[in-house]
């Protein structure tokens, strides 16, 4: 018991050295951001880790040299995108600057990390300003979707580098309206006249799924009642739904006898010792069954293009089924699957509402599927 828990602690032991690296390693390899956090961290747990001061000592001046170097040669550049670059880089030496500081065993190695506070201040804003001429450049042609979620993408990076840059927030109001693709979800037709079926439900469950999940940030789903409540001038597409058929089997039913029987069961006991022999019963069972089945036929329409976009149909199928049992002799030739179904109770056929609702479960999901697979990127 002793040697097990001696191997515990030695497992332990080294799992601790694994999880936290000295960042020697990462030094080696030229790594040098993750060596200093692997060092840092490493010194946050054991101040007198030789192996991590010595690695923090050289790693952060590394890093440091080389995220300037960084930003001299985007400086340098011409790519109108390069305060990206710089803000990055700068940012990346205050982290670390900040890491250090709140180490206490990292201070005796680098007592002074350096900050380019206002440096990344400058860089921020000079990459919004880039990014807002480019997002107002691609909103002259807003009517283009995808010029529209182009300066959408840009006025959030705006907002990210400087909150409440100029008029960002309305500009990214109007970006998403015009990168927005509004999908209606019409209602679906009565499945078949022969049952007086209630199938709202299945599309009331689609669109509250579509209105709490959101599948894309640039696609929104509405309701023929919400298009109009908001006076939707324009509707890309259209989801429309029916129900090709559903229809329900004739009651399929069955009785069966047979005999049952079970050695070696005790059946008497004579001068106290137990006698062993066969018990025997005739077992009927009964079972009746009904199937639904039917088809969902789903299309996407481009209410532009006045087509069909994409079209799929799900098909589905629910049996229902019961059985059930009695039996003459002795209940102990009777298996436990037997005595279940003797001891079930004769139950009635379910309504086809309840059928329709359990054929329905398996195409809502189909149709889910579809729905974020086509619109996931859209």
């Amino acid at each position: 018991m002793r040697k097990s828990l001696q191997f515990i602690l030695i497992l332990v032991v080294i799992g601790s050295l694994f999880g936290c690296a000295s960042g020697k390693k990462a030094l080696k390899r030229g790594d040098y951001d993750k060596a200093v956090t692997q060092a840092i961290n490493r010194l946050r747990s054991n101040e007198d880790s030789k192996n991590a001061l010595a690695t923090l000592k050289k790693g952060y001046r590394y890093a440091v040299e080389m995220h300037l170097n960084n930003i001299i040669k985007a400086n340098s550049s011409n790519d109108p995108m390069k305060w990206e670059v710089i803000a990055g880089n700068y940012q990346q030496i205050n982290y670390l600057s900040e890491e250090i500081m709140r180490c206490p065993g990292c201070r005796d190695v680098v007592p002074n990390p350096v900050q380019y506070s206002s440096q990344l201040n400058e860089a921020k804003q000079k990459a919004a300003d880039v990014r807002y001429d480019m997002g107002v450049s691609a909103l002259q042609y807003k009517k283009n979707r995808t010029k529209a979620i182009e300066a959408h993408q840009h006025f959030l990076v705006v907002r990210d580098y400087v909150p409440r840059y100029k008029d960002v927030e309305e500009k990214l109001q109007e970006a998403i309206y015009y990168a927005t693709l509004r999908v209606v979800v019409e209602p679906i037709p009565a499945p078949t006249r022969m049952f007086n079926l209630k199938h709202e439900f299945f599309v009331n469950k689609i669109n509250e799924y579509l209105h709490n999940q959101r599948i894309n940030e640039y696609v929104r789903f509405y309701t023929p009642e919400e298009a109009d409540a908001e006076k939707l001038d324009y509707v890309d597409h259209i989801i429309r739904m029916e129900f090709d058929r559903f229809t329900l089997g004739n009651v399929y039913s069955s009785k069966d006898t047979r005999d049952v029987s079970r050695d070696s069961v005790v059946i008497a006991t004579r001068n106290g010792e137990d006698i062993y022999g066969t018990v025997k019963a005739k077992l009927t069972v009964q079972q009746k069954a009904i199937t639904g089945s039917g088809l969902l036929d789903f299309k996407v329409l481009d209410n532009d293009l006045k087509k069909v976009i994409t079209q799929e149909k799900f098909p589905s199928e629910y049996t229902w089924s019961i059985q059930w049992a009695s039996y003459n002799g002795d209940e102990r030739a009777l298996s436990e699957e037997e005595l279940k179904m003797v001891n079930t109770v004769e139950a009635s056929i379910p309504n086809p509402q309840w059928m329709f609702e359990e054929f329905t479960a398996p195409i809502y999901d189909q149709v889910i599927s579809k729905i974020r697979a086509y619109y996931r990127n859209y």
